[in-house]
């Protein structure tokens, strides 16, 4: 998967998450703000990171991403939590 790509998905998801949290207060979209904001961030070093590191955080996108996961991202007020724990472990990795 290219950096490109990657950068699409987030981009679809949080339009997704922005337009769910119009209607719904419990989505906290604070918190998968600052998740994609980091992960932005993270892909602007893409060419420099090894083929784990990459893996680590296709993996966190990919989490991020599917809605409905340990706990439902756009239904429960702690829904992206367990996102942000994945992200934070697999940017931890990419900054190490």
């Amino acid at each position: 998967m290219d950096v490109e790509r990657i950068q699409l998905c987030l981009r679809d998801h949080l339009a997704q998450v922005r337009a769910a949290a119009a209607d719904n207060e419990f989505v906290d979209l604070e918190l998968a703000e600052q998740l994609h904001s980091r992960l932005r961030a993270a892909l602007g070093s893409w060419s420099t990171y090894d083929a784990e590191q990459r893996a680590a955080l296709i993996g966190a996108v990919n989490y991020l991403v599917q809605t409905d996961d340990e706990e439902n991202d756009l239904r429960s007020p702690i829904g992206f939590d367990d996102d942000a724990e994945i992200v934070m472990a697999a940017l931890k990795r990419v900054e190490g």
